[in-house]
């Protein structure tokens, strides 16, 4: 089992001018493809708290009370459907560098703040967990879970200029390389020449798709005809037994959501039967907050 920090399969929620795909990590989602890997995503904090017209952070910046106190409530919230689905052991991908999920370095600068200026984005760097990744692992190993914990290189998810870094593989190829090896897959089945390398100040597709969880093992070819067509994923994880902790994690996916429609981006949900009581409790969030009618439902 993965569970995945939320932009590696929704580039949308990243802030604007540090995106190199439009809607996936499409290395990983290969990846997932091949070998039919169930995954669980989590909400993305920096869009929840902050929304999709944020500037560029480093860690001092998220490391306040109130995003502190996000971070931990939604890991608590993510362990406890990791407990009801039976999940004891997975993988966690993060996001290299990233101020929040970030895992070998993360960006950490006291000075920033205040009148906005430019600044290096390359010196900024130190060894370190991002907030969110340091709540998931606290939590996560108080809860006993057996995990291992991935950052994926800068250079697969940032444009070039913004991997000046030292504990990752610089190159292109040697990240992927490297990630091939963390999910245990052949290295030669890699489609490294059909990656586009091209990236402009905001490559977002901002197409987003919503489905539930049970979706990944009876309709995949569904999700997969819209990841082709450059949709990111906003996947809601299964639950029928609904606890405040899970209740806050699905507000948390509902807030995302809401910050997507502000900005403009096209958001499509996809039902086809009944789902879980954590999926309705979405729904009925999105029905309440009047998103609905700004959402195209499909079946």
């Amino acid at each position: 089992m993965l569970l995945l920090c939320h932009c590696v399969v929704n580039v949308n929620s990243r802030a604007p001018g540090i995106a190199r795909w439009s809607n996936v990590v499409h290395p990983v989602w290969d990846i997932i493809k091949l070998k039919n890997l169930q995954f669980i995503q989590l909400p993305c904090p920096e869009t929840v708290y902050l929304g999709l017209r944020r500037w560029w952070f480093v860690k001092e910046q998220y490391s306040n009370v109130l995003f502190r106190e996000l971070c931990r409530k939604m890991a608590i919230g993510i362990s406890e459907i990791l407990v009801e689905n039976k999940i004891r052991e997975f993988k966690l991908i993060g996001l290299g560098i990233s101020p929040s999920c970030g895992y070998r370095e993360t960006q950490s600068d006291p000075s920033w703040g205040g009148r906005p200026r430019e600044v290096d984005t390359e010196s900024n760097i130190t060894s370190g967990l991002g907030v969110l990744i340091e709540a998931l692992d606290k939590i996560f190993r108080e809860y006993g879970f057996i995990f291992k914990i991935y950052d994926l290189p800068p250079s697969l998810i940032y444009p070039d200029e913004r991997t000046g870094i030292k504990k990752y593989p610089r190159s292109f190829e040697d990240s992927v390389k490297e990630l091939f090896e963390f999910l245990e897959f052949d290295y030669e089945l890699s489609k490294l020449h059909e990656y586009s390398k091209d990236v402009d100040s905001d490559i977002r597709s901002r197409k987003i798709l919503i489905c539930p969880f049970e979706i990944l093992s009876e309709k995949f070819e569904t999700i997969e005809e819209y990841i082709r067509n450059k949709y990111g994923l906003i996947l809601i994880p299964k639950s029928d037994n609904l606890t405040p902790q899970k209740e806050e994690l699905v507000n948390m996916f509902a807030m995302q959501v809401e910050n997507h429609l502000e900005v403009g981006h096209h958001i499509e949900l996809y039902r086809y039967r009944e789902h879980s009581s954590l999926f309705k409790r979405f729904m009925k969030i999105l029905e309440d907050r009047g998103l609905l009618k700004n959402i195209h439902i499909v079946y």
